[in-house]
This record gives C-alpha cells, structure tokens and sequence, in this order.
C-alpha cells in the first residue's frame, strides 16, 4: 500500500522575482508571502513606538480534507538544492481517500490527485501559482502487514525484531513495546519500521473520537474508523514500513519528477509488476534474510493464568474478589520456567515453595511435569520465526474492499 507521499511543487517562474541578497553578490528566486492568502508568521520588534514585523515565513499548517489533514508549507526562498521557492505537501494518501490506512491503493496517481485537490480547494489563489507538471517527489512510504495469531505472540514478535540486524541495516535502538526502527532516523536513502497497527490504529480513533464534538472531519473519520469489519481486520497485524527516499530512487534510474514516476509505475503495472510492493521488497530484503534460521521461543501462560486465577481468587473480609494470591502462584510458576526447580526453591522459603506447588497442583500441572517445566519450555516452544512474519501479498485486504475515488474522497 501506499502510505505516504511527500512531495514538492515550485511556483511558476512567473510568480517568483530575482532578489539581491545584502550581504553578498548572488540573486535568489522570491515569492512575496503576503500575496498568497496564507496566514503567516514573523518575528516582531518593537521600536520608537513602532511595531515592526520581520522574517515573514509560513509554519508548517494541517489543510482540513473531508478525513484527516494534509500538512503543508510554502518556501518562499530558494535553498541549497532547491532552486525555486516552492510548497511542500505531505499526507497519507489512503487517509484522505478513505479515513484510515489499514489498507488502501498502491496508484502514486491516485495518491497525488487527491493530495492536490485538497491544497487546490484549500488555497486556489496559491494552487495557480505553482507549477505542477514539474512536481517532485522527496519520499513515499510502502506498507505491507504479516497476522500474527494473539496479542501475546504479537508483542512477542515485536520485542524479538527489535534485536535484529543485518548488513548495513542496522537496528535504531529507540525502540517501543509496540514498534522498533532500523536505520538512521534521519537517512536520505531510506528508512525502515515495525509496528504493531492495531494498537496505533486504537490511539488514532480514541483521538478522533475525542476532537469528533467540534471538527467535522474527525466525526468522518470516527465513523470510518468504526466499521466492525474494519475493527475487526485490523487485529493483530505486523506492519511493515519502508519509506523511500529521493537519492535511493536516483541511485536505481527511478525518475522522481511526479508526471514520470507516474508513468513508470503505470509502465510496469502494464507488464503486471507492483511498483510499491517491489521497493518495499527490496528496502525490506535486509531485514528478512536476517530472520531466515532465526527462532524465538514461545511463552503462552495465559490458560495458566486463567486457571490459578480461577482456582485460587480469595474473597476478602470486605467482601470483594482478590487475586493476589493467584498471581503470586503464578509468579512461582514462571520462575520454575525461567530458572529451574531448584534456583526456584533456594529463593523462597521451603514451605512456602512447597505450598505453591501443591497449590499449583490443582490446576492440573503435575509435580514431574513442572520438575520438567524449563526443560520442556526451551525444547518444545521453540519455532521458527519466519512462521509468523509471513507477508502474503494477495490478503493485504479484505475481500469486501473498494477501492475509493478522488471525487468520492472530495
């Protein structure tokens, strides 16, 4: 899928003038921000009662769409590379098609005309004044997601990932529980992520959820947001983000200018290849030629949670419910799989090992079994990891799935 798009478009040369800077012998191409109907923002100084505004620019701004916001900015000077004053735009194409990016269009056309759209119908007197045939695009993000089976083999996965390293891809280190990064966060090449979506995806419609009362566009995206089929699919994906840089599409003879990428990627969709889904390979090939022969082992102690819990939840003299006792057996019990009977037994007292045992007994675990328990854990819930990171292209969405369009984004 395609995620996000990042683009530039420069103004006409007719909207921009040749200045000469103060300090130096070189001219710079301009753009007068007050003509542009944006609003801006400057440093003010105060002087023989006089109020003075100085070094006008545009801040970054959110450009309200029928769901979520695209960000954009006016230069309104050249800089470095960039040889015309120009705008910004970023966005997730998907979002603003549909509400979500759970899944969503791979077309960078489709992507664009919806991005420009909404910066025409948000800014016309600024739209016209941009070139658009000479549009650029500075990076683009490809999504692609494995199942995993639960929430605890999910988190699992995610916290084994985090140590994975191959080549020149290397692991970032700031890692979450739910998401880890690899690569340099500010590499021109490209950038590399892994995440949890179901999890992002609940942050993001509890905040919708919360603006719905005073912004249109977040109660549309709520409501998208939540479809039981939506809620439903989303559970337990392992997303996979790889965000495609400018100088790592030069380096391949990818054109970047947006009127040629388009082409070429409607050129290859031609011969029946998937343009995002083939740099999204090749970003990603590090990262699971690393994985091949790697294992992970599995802790699925929820049934004997659930157990104890059952077995052994007391009722205090108030009168409520207390599990403590449970989970103090359980604590036992995951101490027998991570050290041993023995290291077990030298770190508490003798009776009161032996009572959780006996304890523990009831829900059903034998003494020899859990005598075993570490040896086993290691021997027999040892699996693959590539059982699990599987990314099957041809369920990225769900068969009830309609590819929106512009006008219906619109």
């Amino acid at each position: 899928m395609l995620d996000r798009l990042h683009m530039f478009i420069p103004f006409k040369v007719s909207a921009v003038t040749n200045v000469q800077q103060s300090q130096s012998d070189r001219s710079l191409w301009e753009v007068d921000l007050r003509t542009l109907g944006i609003p801006l923002a400057g440093v003010v100084t105060h002087e023989d009662g006089a109020v003075h505004v100085e070094e006008l620019r545009h801040p970054w701004e959110s450009l309200a769409s029928s769901f979520t916001p695209l960000a954009f900015k006016v230069f309104h000077r050249e800089f470095s590379k960039r040889l015309m004053p120009g705008v910004e735009i970023k966005a997730s194409p998907a979002k603003l098609l549909q509400g979500h990016n759970v899944f969503g269009p791979t077309s960078i056309r489709k992507g664009a005309e919806v991005m420009l759209l909404w910066l025409q119908l948000g800014y016309p007197k600024l739209f016209d004044l941009l070139d658009i045939p000479a549009t650029e695009v500075y990076s683009f993000d490809a999504t692609y997601s494995a199942r995993l089976p639960d929430e605890k083999t999910s988190l699992q996965v995610i916290q084994f990932l985090s140590g994975v390293t191959n080549g020149q891809t290397k692991n970032r280190g700031d890692n979450y529980q739910t998401t880890c990064y690899w690569g340099a966060k500010d590499s021109r090449i490209k950038r590399l992520k892994c995440y949890l979506k179901h999890i992002e995806f609940d942050l993001q419609r509890e905040e919708m959820r919360r603006q719905m009362k005073y912004n249109l566009s977040a109660s549309r995206t709520y409501r998208a947001m939540s479809d039981p089929r939506l809620l439903d699919w989303v559970n337990y994906l392992l997303r996979f983000e790889a965000t495609v840089m400018r100088r790592w599409m030069e380096r391949r003879q990818i054109p970047t200018r947006l009127i040629d990428l388009m082409a070429y990627q409607e050129q290859l969709a031609g011969q029946g290849r998937c343009f995002i889904q083939e740099c999204w390979q090749e970003t990603t090939k590090d990262i699971f030629a690393a994985l091949e022969g790697m294992t992970m082992r599995l802790v699925d102690d929820e049934k004997v949670l659930a157990a104890l819990i059952a077995k052994h939840t007391r009722i205090t003299k108030s009168g409520k419910k207390s599990d403590s006792y449970a989970r103090n057996l359980f604590r036992t019990y995951r101490s027998l799989k991570e050290f041993g009977w023995e290291e077990t037994l030298s770190s508490m007292s003798r009776p009161s090992f032996y009572r959780h045992i006996s304890d523990i007994q009831q829900c059903g675990l034998s003494k020899a079994a859990l005598q075993k328990l570490q040896q086993n854990d290691r021997t027999n819930n040892v699996v693959p990891l590539l059982r699990f990171v599987q990314v099957d292209f041809t369920s990225q969405r769900p068969d009830w799935y309609v590819e929106p369009s512009v006008e219906f984004a619109a």
